[in-house]
């Protein structure tokens, strides 16, 4: 499969490609783009079954489509790597496969790749692929359980979101042409704990430390609070290794590249004061998912919660007198 020569999709990626055996996994890759298109628009999501237009090549579609992502989600089920032809071999043996030609194509086109795993599927094994996909056993897959769909489906959106795949009222109003001077700092810890466990200290951190909660979903393990002077902040717990869980934070941010610019335009009025904002920034952000994340320790110990580290040092003692008084 060739790249076009006409470009102009390639610098308006915006789509996700799904790509998927139907014999294999058909309906899970239906329900998965029908939750993807709630998310990312209708237009933005690429699945055959129902994107191709009839009197259409197939192939010519199938290029396009993919040429035009910015993502290609691999859907493997139980039966991926060995469902067979009619000739009885394995399809993905046959170079013309166009599921092995899907993947290939975004390995070497540098579109990025999201292996799926549905169905209670594994990694298929460096071994058991083509020399041309081997790459894809190196990759890191996300899982989507029946049971648990809604909490897997976010992790799901997390990692498209760090390919820039954005919710489709986001995109609509921030045309990739066009920045933000916006960003989340992502902050993560893992704790010797099940997802239950680490979720209700995470909880009852928030709790003790009087945060106004904003949402919270404890299907999805995540709740949405206000750390005052750190703004709207979300906290979610994902699964890590087995016993372990990892509390992820992410805190509403600005671009580095936009504070030092005005750092730099004020610099003459403050004598330089305004050169610390950029590190400033940064340095209580650290403290409070440090201190934040010591207190979920504390209440997932029994210690209960210590300073609360969105204010400033000192503050929290006084505070605590008061409420004494």
């Amino acid at each position: 499969m060739q790249e076009p020569k006409d470009r102009t999709a390639r610098k308006e990626r915006r789509a996700i490609f799904v790509s998927y055996r139907r014999s294999d996994s058909a309906p899970w890759a239906g329900r998965l783009a029908a939750d993807l298109r709630k998310y990312v628009g209708k237009e933005r999501v690429y699945l055959d079954i129902d994107s191709n237009l009839p009197a259409r090549d197939y192939v010519v579609v199938l290029e396009q489509a993919l040429f035009a992502s910015r993502v290609v989600i691999a859907v493997l089920g139980p039966q991926w790597s060995n469902t067979l032809n009619d000739q009885g071999q394995r399809r993905l043996d046959d170079s013309s496969d166009l599921v092995r030609v899907e993947l290939e194509t975004a390995l070497r086109s540098g579109i990025a790749l999201i292996p799926v795993l549905v169905g209670g599927a594994t990694m298929p094994p460096a071994h058991e692929l083509p020399s041309s996909l081997h790459t894809l056993a190196r990759l890191q897959a996300v899982r989507l359980a029946d049971e648990d769909w809604a909490y897997d489906f976010g992790r799901l959106l997390e990692t498209l979101e760090r390919h820039a795949v954005l919710p489709a009222s986001v995109a609509d109003a921030v045309p990739p042409s066009e920045t933000t001077l916006l960003t989340t700092k992502r902050y993560e810890r893992t704790l010797q704990a099940s997802r239950r466990r680490a979720f209700d200290a995470l909880t009852g951190a928030v709790e003790l430390l009087r945060y106004p909660i904003v949402e919270m979903s404890p299907e999805a393990a995540m709740v949405t609070f206000n750390a005052r002077r750190g703004g709207v902040v979300s906290a979610e717990v994902v699964d890590a290794d087995p016993g372990y869980s990892t509390v992820v934070l992410k805190l509403p941010s600005v671009k580095m590249r936009a504070v030092a610019g005005v750092s730099v335009a004020l610099a003459m009025v403050t004598n330089g004061v305004s050169l610390a904002a950029g590190p400033a920034l940064l340095a209580w952000q650290r403290r409070f998912a440090v201190g934040f994340f010591d207190n979920v320790e504390g209440v997932l110990q029994g210690r209960g919660v210590g300073e609360d580290s969105s204010l400033l040092p000192g503050i929290h003692a006084w505070r605590n007198r008061r409420r004494e008084v």
